[in-house]
Formats: structure tokens, C-alpha cells, sequence
């Protein structure tokens, strides 16, 4: 019983990574991407629940779809895609976004 919650419980931890890492994916086709978690880094920031996990993220990626774009427009694109993550717990963002050029 204890490995099958434990086993459930690293799949929940899991859910929002693998979520972000699909809609990138899928939306940007990037050259480079590359994920972490940084969610225990501000486990004790008032806003953050104890039972809240994955709701910070850095995310660097490098792709065409930002050829030609502004910071802020990368920005944008980046939220967007992202916009129902933010819903459901999903609080912060650190990006380092660039062209494939």
C-alpha cells in the first residue's frame, strides 16, 4: 500500500512538468528546451500553500517561432500557451527565451 500511494503521488508531482513540457512541444518546436522546477525554492513564500507543488518553473527555450519577435513578445507567446497552467496553480515563470538565429 505505501509504494502504490508513493508511486501516485510522484505521478501527481510530475502532472504539471510533463503538461508544460507537451504544450511547448507541441506549439514551438524548439531547438532547445529545457525545464526545471524550482517550486521547493519558495515552498515558504506566503502565497504558496504547503500542499501546493509545481507552481514554479524556469523554462529556457530556443525556437524560430521567436525569430524576429521582441522580449515582450516571446513573453507573451510563452504565457499564453501556458495561460490554463495558471489556473490551476501554476504561479510563476523565470524564461530565457531566444531565436533560432
Amino acid at each position: 500500500m505505501f509504494f502504490y500511494i508513493i508511486g501516485k503521488v510522484r505521478k501527481l508531482m510530475n502532472q504539471r512538468y510533463s503538461i508544460i513540457k507537451k504544450k511547448l512541444t507541441e506549439q514551438l518546436s524548439p531547438e532547445v528546451l529545457e525545464i526545471r522546477d524550482d517550486s521547493y525554492m519558495h515552498k515558504n513564500h506566503g502565497n504558496i500553500k504547503e500542499e501546493d507543488t509545481e507552481t514554479h518553473f524556469y523554462i529556457k527555450i530556443k525556437s524560430s517561432v521567436f525569430n524576429n519577435k521582441s522580449k515582450l513578445s516571446m513573453h507573451k507567446i510563452v504565457y499564453d500557451i501556458l495561460k490554463e497552467e495558471f489556473t490551476k496553480g501554476l504561479h510563476a515563470l523565470e524564461l530565457d527565451l531566444s531565436d533560432n538565429k
